[in-house]
């Protein structure tokens, strides 16, 4: 049957980077969604109920209606290691993160962790997640399993890595063909699941061997259906190792194209110092970046030069990137997103940052056309924020002159404990 969810909808109709009146907020609104899940329409209450006189009502009453969140950069081997010390990047990963990635090999273990997984991210808004997956394969299994189970509309693949090195636990090491064969079943499982889809997934540069990453080029081109994901220019130390390492090519960017890996199916994670070249040809090529504001916080990387990929037209999704991130929650990254652009003398509004969340997100991972906004005809990906039973931010709510505004407050004030439900393909896979 039909259902008709009544709420105040907020939602982008375009890039409000380009057209500065992309927002649209409708105080009391209602979005129609079909049997199947797609939205027939939305619009003021007074407009869609007498259409929908034969659909189920489900009344949020004042909560906000917001597309479905899109994290596209997310560990799942890390799920147990947020807030680890470990100074920055290279000393971090070694330190903290690679033995915790280690406690996977354990089947049970990874079960229960990515059915945990999976049930956080739907708790917090999150509706797609582009996710770096373990280096074993149950643990890769299970997590399919999950989103398939839960509903998460997933994109992910076996972090790779092959390459020694110090520090690095022989257990996350994988040969080429052992690779290959995991990553051709979880693509076969894929195949008939509509919110399944496979990332090849390098883990970075320096990982990998040539024989790995001829294998990630191979999957690529025989599997066009397939994405590729991987880390670039996130911290100057990794530049210099990478550098030092590949001294024949021209720079960071430069390793992943002798591979043929750079495509208009890559999303790269981080590309904080970027140089000119890599900019250009990342934008020629047609490749996604993840910014990962919280990470970067954490671990001293940098400030992201949003104004620089904006310049070259690449496309942005905003990432959590746990463990490094300290939140699960895209919503919460939005005041960081804003707090790291005003140190560069650019202020993000809510069209802004909501853009970069949901139709922005959506545009980077392709999936624009199934999700990201409340378009007739797309999959109904949403989640409520209900911010009325906590005092003080309702309150501050009160004293906001606009919705706009409220919005935007919403933005830095309310988290994932705010969220009443969470909706895929109007399904409802989290909340009462």
């Amino acid at each position: 049957m039909p259902t008709v969810y009544l709420g105040t909808i907020a939602h982008l109709t375009a890039d409000p980077f380009v057209e500065p009146n992309a927002l649209e907020i409708i105080e009391y609104g209602a979005l129609w969604v079909d049997e199947k899940g797609k939205i027939i329409e939305y619009g003021k209450r007074s407009d869609i109920l007498p259409k929908a006189l034969e659909a189920s009502i489900e009344d949020f009453k004042n909560a906000w209606i917001i597309p479905g969140l899109i994290d596209g950069h997310i560990h799942f081997p890390q799920y147990y290691a947020t807030a680890a010390y470990g100074g920055q990047l290279l000393d971090w990963l070694v330190q903290s993160i690679l033995p915790a990635e280690t406690a996977l090999a354990n089947p049970a273990f990874a079960h229960d962790a990515a059915y945990r997984f999976v049930k956080h991210l739907l708790s917090c808004g999150t509706t797609t997640a582009l996710v770096f997956g373990s280096q074993f394969h149950h643990a890769n299994v299970s997590l399919f399993e999950a989103a398939k189970e839960y509903g998460l509309r997933l994109i992910a693949g076996a972090t790779l890595m092959d390459r020694r090195g110090e520090g690095i636990p022989d257990s996350l090491l994988q040969t080429t063909q052992q690779a290959l064969a995991d990553a051709e079943t979880l693509i076969s499982f894929c195949r008939n699941e509509p919110l399944l889809h496979y990332a090849i997934t390098p883990r970075y540069a320096l990982s990998c061997t040539d024989g790995m990453m001829q294998m990630c080029a191979g999957l690529l081109h025989d599997y066009p259906e397939t994405y590729l994901q991987t880390h670039i220019n996130e911290n100057r130390g990794e530049i210099e190792a990478i550098t030092g390492h590949f001294k024949q090519h021209k720079d960071y960017l430069d390793v992943y194209d002798h591979y043929g890996l750079v495509t208009n199916r890559t999303v790269l994670a981080h590309n904080i110092h970027a140089n000119d070249r890599e900019m250009a040809h990342i934008a020629e090529a047609g490749c996604a970046v993840c910014h990962c504001p919280s990470s970067n916080l954490y671990l001293g990387s940098g400030l992201f030069p949003l104004t620089r990929h904006i310049k070259y037209g690449i496309n942005i999704v905003l990432g959590t990137d746990i463990g490094a991130g300290t939140s699960f929650s895209i919503w919460r990254n939005l005041s960081d997103t804003y707090k790291i652009q005003q140190l560069q003398r650019l202020s993000l509004d809510a069209p802004h940052l909501l853009y970069l969340a949901t139709l922005g997100g959506a545009k980077a991972l392709r999936l624009d056309h199934e999700t990201g906004n409340f378009a007739t005809s797309k999959s109904a990906d949403f989640f409520v924020l209900n911010p009325l039973e906590d005092n003080y931010l309702g309150e501050r709510l009160s004293h906001c002159d606009s919705l706009k505004q409220r919005l935007f407050c919403l933005m830095h004030l309310a988290s994932e404990r705010h969220i009443e439900a969470t909706f895929v393909g109007g399904r409802r896979v989290y909340g009462m």
